[in-house]
């Protein structure tokens, strides 16, 4: 049999470096196949590495010396080579390494770290003329004790030496010390110990305890040891002589963790409308046709289009093909795992971040294993381990967090799409407010558009009123609810309707201020101010979690005068329970859900009518149905309309809607009250009317007049680190090799440079930050030029100690 060679990609190296590293496969490295990890030496001092195997060769490598895997990690694949296709993929979008690409697939518990531990060989001679300090305090940390091999971390702790340091080289290499090379997983599998009857001819002699054990596992066939005992009464001491004897057997079963009680499901039959029927007719087509293709379902809140999923996804589901349902935000996943759950049953699986690590990997497990097909979750079930996709639903397709902010900066959007392509499936976009890119795509035909304008059944639209905040004479005390909403939510109580308050920022005072010399209180880690939270009384840093007394003194001045301004959902929540002193008032923002099942537990007891009124943040905008809802006020329409961010716009328009539509939902007609200090404005008077259509063409004339997406790309070169005049020099030397590379190797890119500038926040959690804007064609010569300039960069960088990373098209532009 001829010599293999893995081909690999190797953990924590950096993008200029990250090639294929190829390594001897030995006979005792176990068996090696493509997509399973790999621990193998790298570098000069042969530092043992994580690696994922992309490919097996019997060629020889072009090289001198190949060193051999250490051994393998997973005994099987952990991802598939569609997967790994995505891995190689995102590398070449998201300018990350493929390691990179591999880990942000899987769920974080799955993932494992190298882990070194060593011992002393107390058969060595040792000079201490010849050591170093470092080696000194080593080999003194094993003297005179009997010790195994101890990780590395708990002996640089113990002698105070760095991570870093040679001595564990030299010594090992000096065969001083004995070295042990290990891979650990932050999470184990949910095993369960159970025992089953072992076949056997022999008449043995058993009590009476041990055949009433061995009758129940005749009957069962196999039980955990648990139940055995719980079942017969026995103790364990019984059931351990069984084993003893030989009559029985012991072995481990994977209990899955699950974030749901299981059941079968229930197929109910769905009517659809005829607006409904026709977009599922057409999309049935498209997903029966064995293409990829892709498609925006654009229907106004309330149209219905979650009746339309159910059915597409039927019939995927009948073809055998598996199904992946994103939802923008952890608050929608309840309702939708409620929905999908009733109908579908074990065949689901839920991936987002608020899982605990266990319930993560099991669930990945069940989608790998095939147990279940339908994978439902935020951006990070778009990598769900499915084979034979079949469907694709990304709902609220607009949405900013779809995009990951960290590397890989991958948007989902664009994953969705390549997987689709790659398993000829059906790739469905879905809002009642697009985004203007998708818009404007489907527009061009790029995607196929199906549109439903009415509400399902007899509810219709909202009828929504808008209140001059700058001409309304304030309701009793000081209050930023106008006289006219708190009224609309007295009558709303009255007639026993819900009601929703949107606040999109959380605490009780934005900002404190000193009342004599006017200095704001900013975060000492950050360029922002301080928010004053009334529940603990501090001030507290939105962006780094600083928190300090909410009793300071002004730091310019010294004065203890403060003045304490802005709202938040915090005080809103107080004013209404001043207002309706009998409603019971639940808020939801970040603050009052940070306990696992918070989202679940709450929605489900505001659907109950345990609560009167809702405030929150965006996350009551968005996708909820409640049908006692019948009153939606927006406290200030103009918060984020001016932000310095070309999708302000944008964002306030989907925003104002996306709320508008909770109300009116049921059997009642809805109204909704706009706050707002600009009741002219265009897009506040768009919201108004539910008016997308006419948004969309107000807003692409001036994306086209200031050439913004969809007439460009957008690359953002971020710089970081704790020196702000390094950041702001590191940042125009970019510029600078930027501009060389376009005069020459890359002269025909045609592109616009906007900054280096600080960020609107230029400093957070003692970094500054510093951006550069390229409109431009995301196009393979512009990334080559990027993966370039960050490769040359790198090295040059390393003198202002400054991080510099690229991410196209993100959708934080603050």
């Amino acid at each position: 049999m001829s010599q293999l060679y893995a081909e690999t990609s190797v953990d924590g190296v950096l993008p200029s470096f990250d090639k294929t590293y190829a390594y001897l496969i030995k006979e005792n490295s176990g068996e090696i196949r493509v997509g399973m990890r790999v621990l193998v030496p790298f570098g000069m001092g042969n530092k043992p590495k994580m690696a994922i195997v992309t490919g097996i060769t019997d060629i020889r490598p072009d090289a001198k010396k190949i060193k051999a895997i250490m051994r393998a990690v997973d005994e099987e694949p952990i991802i598939t080579e569609e997967m790994l296709k995505v891995a190689f993929w995102l590398k070449d979008r998201t300018f990350c390494t493929v390691y990179e690409a591999v880990k942000a697939m899987l769920p974080s518990g799955i993932n494992y770290k190298t882990v070194v531990s060593y011992s002393l060989n107390d058969e060595a001679e040792v000079d201490n003329l010849l050591l170093t300090d470092d080696e000194k305090k080593v080999l003194e940390f094993f003297s005179g004790k009997k010790r195994g091999f101890v990780d590395k971390q708990k002996i640089c702790k113990a002698v105070g030496i760095s991570e870093d340091s040679s001595a564990f080289k030299d010594l090992y290499e000096r065969n001083m010390l004995f070295r042990n090379v290990d891979a650990s997983r932050k999470v184990g599998d949910n095993l369960q110990k159970m025992i089953r009857v072992v076949p056997s001819d022999n008449d043995m002699k058993l009590s009476q305890k041990q055949k009433s054990v061995l009758d129940l596992l005749t009957d069962v066939g196999t039980a955990s040891v648990k139940e055995v005992c719980y079942y017969t009464g026995v103790t364990s001491a019984v059931v351990n002589a069984l084993v003893s004897k030989g009559v029985c057997e012991f072995y481990d079963k994977e209990i899955y963790r699950m974030p749901f009680t299981a059941t079968d499901g229930e197929m109910t039959e769905i009517f659809l409308s005829e607006e409904q029927e026709k977009a599922f007719s057409g999309l049935s087509d498209l997903l029966y046709n064995g293409e990829s293709a892709a498609a925006l379902l654009y229907g106004v809140t309330g149209s219905g289009k979650t009746q339309v999923f159910l059915r597409l996804i039927d019939e995927a589901v009948k073809q055998g093909k598996g199904v992946i349902v994103m939802v923008p935000e952890i608050s929608l996943t309840p309702q939708t795992i409620r929905i999908f759950k009733k109908r579908y049953g074990k065949k689901i699986a839920v991936f987002h971040s608020g899982l605990s690590m266990g319930e993560r990997v099991d669930e990945y497990k069940r989608v790998k294993n095939k147990e279940a097909t339908i994978a439902i979750g935020t951006r990070s079930a778009v990598f769900a381990p499915l084979e034979n996709i079949g469907l694709i639903i990304m709902d609220e397709e607009q949405e900013h967090t779809y995009k990951a902010e960290n590397n890989p900066r991958f948007h989902a959007r664009d994953v969705a799409k390549f997987r689709c392509a790659h398993n000829n499936a059906l790739f469905l976009m879905a809002s009642a407010t697009p985004s203007v890119e998708s818009f404007a795509n489907a527009k061009k035909g790029r995607y196929k558009l199906f549109t439903m304008k009415e509400r399902y059944g007899d509810s219709v639209l909202p009828e929504v009123v808008t209140v001059d905040l700058t001409q309304e004479t304030k309701f009793g005390e000081k209050t930023v609810i106008s006289s006219f909403l708190a009224e609309e939510l007295q009558e709303n109580f009255r007639n026993g309707h819900q009601s929703i308050i949107l606040l999109n920022r959380r605490g009780y005072n934005t900002f404190v201020a000193c009342k004599k010399c006017s200095s704001v209180v900013t975060c000492p880690n950050c360029s922002i101010s301080m928010t004053y939270h009334s529940k603990n009384g501090k001030l507290m840093c939105h962006y780094c979690g600083h928190s300090m007394s909410g009793k300071v003194k002004c730091s310019v001045c010294g004065s203890e005068e403060l003045r304490y301004n802005g709202v938040g959902t915090q005080k809103i929540e107080e004013e209404l329970k001043f207002l309706l002193p009998d409603a019971k008032v639940l808020r939801m923002d970040a603050d009052s859900t940070m306990s696992r099942f918070a989202y679940e537990d709450n929605f489900e007891k505001f659907g109950k009518g345990e609560y009167d009124i809702m405030i929150g943040t965006q996350m009551v905008a968005k996708g909820l149905d409640f049908e006692n809802v019948t009153l939606v006020g927006i406290i200030c329409a103009d918060m984020q309309l001016y932000n310095d961010d070309f999708r302000s716009s944008e964002r306030t328009f989907s925003l104002l809607t996306q709320v508008i539509g909770r109300s009116g939902r049921g059997n009642f007609a809805g109204k909704a009250v706009v706050q707002t200090f600009t009741p002219d404005n265009e897009i506040i008077r768009f919201a108004q009317n539910q008016d997308y259509d006419s948004f969309f063409d107000f807003e692409i004339k001036i994306r086209k007049m200031m050439v913004y997406p969809p007439f460009c790309d957008l690359c953002v070169i971020g710089f970081v680190g704790d020196n702000e005049l390094n950041v702001s020099q590191a940042s125009r030397g970019f510029l600078q090799l930027l501009k060389e590379k376009t005069s020459i190797k890359f002269k025909d890119e045609q592109i616009i440079a906007l900054g280096p500038v600080p960020l609107k926040v230029a400093k957070v959690s003692n970094k500054y930050r510093y951006r550069l804007i390229l409109k431009c064609h995301n196009t393979k010569s512009f990334r080559n030029m990027i993966s370039e300039l960050l490769s040359e960069f790198d090295e040059k960088s390393k003198k202002f100690d400054v991080t510099v990373f690229a991410d196209i098209n993100p959708e934080n532009m603050i």
